[in-house]
């Protein structure tokens, strides 16, 4: 519930707002009223607002500080075994994984060589029958068709455990990728402006900023001081 204070602070504000009558600036008349308006009622209010909260928010900073390092007591640890438990299983699944991999290319393998003895039996059979050179290789080199089914898994993943693909992208040459940009083969967003790195050159030169594609602006600001 609101205090004394509080109270009266939010009647200044709204005095504030319906007193200013307005802030488009047409005239140095206007332009006066605005900014004195600025400098000596609006900044004012702020700071004795912002002293008012100063202490609570202060207080409420210390309690949430207090709350999360409570928290974290807990968590960080039970966090850490988290992560040490998944990265085993991802091992494992990894590993097991792959065997299933192998014995598929070895289920194919094996489906490939059975079908590659009965194209034979076929062909030796169509020589002995007197089929002409252009049928028998026609039959010996006929595109396989064979396709195993998919084996079994290798284990029995407990419920509750299951993997998600999380596909990324590394990026190992940056010069390459823009010059894909540049060319247009690549769409433009696939790579962002630092514009952290951009606007610290842009302090430093300014207006003589150079650099291909950019161009220098100044986004001014306006501050006041209340006297």
């Amino acid at each position: 519930m609101a205090n004394e204070t509080e109270i009266a602070l939010r009647q200044d504000l709204t005095t504030i707002t319906a007193g200013i009558g307005g802030i488009e600036i047409t005239s140095q008349e206007t332009y006066d009223r605005v900014a004195l308006f600025l400098v000596k009622t609006v900044q004012p209010f702020r700071k004795r607002w912002a002293d008012y909260w100063a202490e609570p928010k202060r207080l409420a900073w210390e309690a949430h500080k207090a709350i999360v390092a409570k928290f974290n007591e807990g968590d960080e640890k039970a966090e850490q075994l988290e992560k040490a438990i998944k990265l085993e299983i991802r091992k494992w699944d990894d590993f097991q994984e792959k065997l299933r991999q192998e014995r598929q290319r070895a289920e194919q393998r094996a489906l490939e060589e059975r079908e590659a003895r009965d194209r034979a039996a076929q062909a030796a059979f169509a020589e002995e029958e007197g089929a002409p050179p252009a049928e028998i290789e026609a039959i010996v080199s006929a595109p396989s068709i064979a396709v195993a089914e998919p084996v079994a898994e290798t284990y029995q993943r407990v419920s509750g455990i299951s993997k998600r693909d999380n596909w990324k992208c590394r990026v190992l040459d940056i010069r390459k990728l823009c010059a894909a940009i540049a060319k247009g083969t690549v769409p433009v967003n696939y790579v962002v402006p630092n514009e952290q790195v951009l606007n610290a050159r842009a302090r430093a030169d300014k207006g003589t900023l150079n650099l291909p594609g950019c161009v220098p602006y100044n986004d001014a600001t306006i501050t006041g001081r209340s006297r």
